[in-house]
């Protein structure tokens, strides 16, 4: 159980760097640039992953000592403390509570069956969760004016944008001959169309999100017919830009989606055989 639990927690590191990495995203800090996030940076956020990476450390270490789940919900109080300490923002706030969420139904579980995951994360997610959230958060704010479920509901629900959005796009563009980064673009495609990104909708309400929408669905169409995408999601980044909009929800699932196949395996590429 120990070996699995780090063996996980070193993943969702590791998707995270690589949702950073990943160029170009619209309104997303990448490696050209930084997007809608004129506070934020490459080495800011290559900071703020550091502590995530220690909070995930810690988590690992307490499921496996059989902590009880107010011990790992007190780490990531404490990670998203030291993370607006050290970097001044909390750009991984939703992700250090994903990545924890996972972790924690993974140990519950005890094996890589996505179904029994999702189950396992819904149930946790149930826990955790009261009738209502008075945490004052953009994302609580944003929920009670659109009505919009956002990250809470997307756990609730067993995160279905991972199990039943990202995933299987990305193994069918696998299958149907496409490669690693293709089937990646398809991916970030229909995570922008499906997530209720409530980071759009405070930015730019219910135009915002169906822009990101639109745009996702342009995406994954246009990886299928195999045209340029990377131009047209630089033309989108400049348009985002101009609109302030960006997609911090998209980010989070997809950095989400890089860390449980970096977990399975399925982001190595093969090896050439050799006589």
């Amino acid at each position: 159980m120990r070996s699995e639990l780090t063996h996980l927690s070193r993943s969702l590191v590791r998707g995270a760097f690589m949702e950073l990495y990943l160029t170009p995203k619209p309104g997303l800090v990448d490696l050209n640039d930084s997007g809608s996030h004129r506070d934020l940076s490459v080495p800011r956020m290559e900071a703020s992953l550091a502590v995530v990476s220690g909070y995930l450390d810690r988590v690992s270490d307490s499921l496996a000592a059989g902590e009880v789940l107010a011990q790992q919900v007190r780490l990531g109080v404490e990670a998203e403390r030291a993370m607006l300490e050290e970097t001044g923002t909390n750009c991984h706030r939703g992700y250090i509570f994903l990545s924890g969420l996972l972790l924690c139904a993974s140990a519950r579980t005890g094996r890589r069956d996505e179904a029994a995951l999702s189950a396992a994360v819904a149930r946790l997610a149930g826990e955790l969760f009261g009738p209502a959230d008075a945490s004052g958060s953009n994302g609580s704010r944003v929920r009670e004016i659109y009505r919009a479920d956002g990250i809470r509901g997307e756990a609730l629900r067993g995160l279905p944008a991972l199990f039943g959005e990202a995933l299987p796009v990305f193994r069918r563009e696998m299958a149907e001959g496409g490669n690693r980064g293709s089937a990646t673009f398809a991916m970030l495609g229909r995570l922008m169309a499906s997530v209720e990104d409530t980071t759009a909708l405070h930015r730019c309400g219910r135009q915002g999100l169906e822009t990101v929408r639109e745009d996702g669905a342009t995406l994954e169409l246009l990886v299928a017919q195999r045209e340029d995408f990377i131009a047209f999601l630089a033309e989108r980044n400049a348009h985002y830009v101009s609109r302030n909009l960006t997609m911090g929800g998209v980010a989070d699932m997809l950095a989400l989606s890089f860390a449980w196949l970096s977990h399975t395996g399925e982001l190595e590429v093969p090896r050439a055989a050799t006589v």
